[in-house]
């Protein structure tokens, strides 16, 4: 009698379940294509020329994972148009549920348009607020070209490659649209974003051969990595960061000078730094684990105090005895080297009216209302602005050996 009740009661219970749950339409996973990342470039017949990096669908979730991609293209005046165009050309509705990146070329970002495109509601496309931003240089449907290929088929494994640079080389910032927006709204700071570039020197796999058979052809420095000459990968790479003023690009920073901006924002996680002498060459990982402490005095040229507290480990040491050298010379000669680069890059932002330091986040908070602020104009005072910067680097213990133990 017992069992007869379990029975009855669990049958009742599913019988109830689909009652319980809301409404929810059946839809096949073959009627979406789940775009990826968007590129934003100058359109010909309308404003925008967008690009689409959909996924390709795999049979199963495994295959899903490193499935490849492709690009769909359209134009429109705004982003809704260019999807109206797209949809005329493929068999499925594009859902943005995955969309990971924003792709903006600096042509554009140059301009008022991509203020004028990210006013788009994102909620209408199920898009997300924390989606991140990119600058391209050159223009994004080249640039999406660029991260085709046959070797490194795996999407995602593409995309995360740009968590990578910030978290273990310091090299790129990492910005969402709802940093941006903050910034262009609040007037208190001004965003640093990732630069995407392109490798002319690297063949694509349709001309390859083709080079191989004419033989290789001569490029220009400014066709290779930022200058530094490399084979294989993709042509599409992430490198340095574009600064704002406000919501126009204002100018460009390498990579040694993103270590350094990540440094003063105190966003920085680990980044290497090497000394050269008549001894050798010792390198250094360089670790943020406190935040800088900055003091603020305003009036019509404020002046920022910014102590920065960092560790350090030996990762090379040609010489031979850099931990002996350590108190006498190399702290010091290492602290030194930080303070002026600290010093040159707040110079190189201010001469292009970027806050890209973020000085106005402490400089707002000695007011007491919004009105205030605004009337203190921090922008303009910015351009008579003052800094003086402070390091601390210890040293991590760690033995060096050429061993593996």
């Amino acid at each position: 009698m017992r069992k007869h009740r379990t029975r009855a009661l669990l049958m009742f219970t599913l019988v109830l379940a689909p009652l319980c749950c809301g409404c929810l339409e059946a839809t096949s996973l073959d009627e979406y294509g789940y775009v990826l990342t968007i590129g934003v470039d100058q359109g010909e017949q309308k404003k925008y020329n967008i690009s689409f990096l959909l996924q390709k669908e795999g049979d199963s979730q495994e295959a899903q994972t490193g499935a490849g991609s492709y690009i769909v293209t359209a134009e429109g005046d705004n982003l809704f148009d260019a999807i109206m165009v797209a949809h005329v050309g493929i068999p499925f509705e594009l859902n943005f549920t995955r969309t990971n990146f924003i792709l903006l070329s600096d042509q554009i970002a140059s301009s008022s348009r991509m203020d004028e495109f990210l006013s788009i509601s994102f909620n209408a496309l199920n898009l997300r607020q924390s989606v991140k931003l990119v600058i391209v240089r050159g223009t994004c449907a080249e640039y999406f070209e660029g991260l085709t290929s046959a070797d490194i088929p795996n999407v995602a494994k593409r995309q995360y490659n740009l968590f990578r640079m910030y978290q273990q080389e310091g090299m790129v910032p990492m910005t969402n649209f709802t940093t941006y927006q903050e910034a262009v709204g609040s007037g208190r700071f001004d965003v640093a974003i990732p630069v995407g570039r392109l490798d002319r020197s690297i063949p694509t796999e349709s001309d390859g051969e083709k080079q191989q058979m004419q033989g290789e052809t001569e490029t220009n420095d400014k066709d290779t990595t930022d200058g530094v000459k490399r084979s294989g990968g993709l042509r599409s790479y992430i490198h340095g960061s574009a600064v704002f003023d406000g919501n126009r690009l204002a100018g460009l920073l390498d990579d040694e000078d993103t270590e350094i901006l990540l440094l003063a924002m105190g966003q920085f996680r680990n980044g290497h730094l090497s000394i050269s002498d008549e001894e050798g060459t010792i390198a250094f990982l360089i670790k943020e684990t406190v935040s800088p402490h900055v003091q603020m005095s305003l009036g019509e040229a404020p002046h920022a105090v910014v102590t920065l507290t960092l560790f350090a480990e030996i990762e090379l040491d040609t010489s031979g005895n850099a931990e002996a050298r350590w108190d006498s010379e190399l702290k010091g000669q290492l602290e030194n080297y930080i303070v002026m680069e600290l010093n040159r890059v707040f110079e190189q932002c201010k001469l292009l009216n970027s806050d890209a330091m973020r000085f106005g986040r402490y400089a707002c908070m000695q007011f007491s209302s919004v009105e205030a602020w605004r009337d203190y104009a921090w922008k303009e005072k910015y351009k008579n602005m003052t800094a003086e910067f402070g390091v601390t680097v210890k040293l991590n213990d760690r033995i060096i050996s050429s061993h593996i133990e």
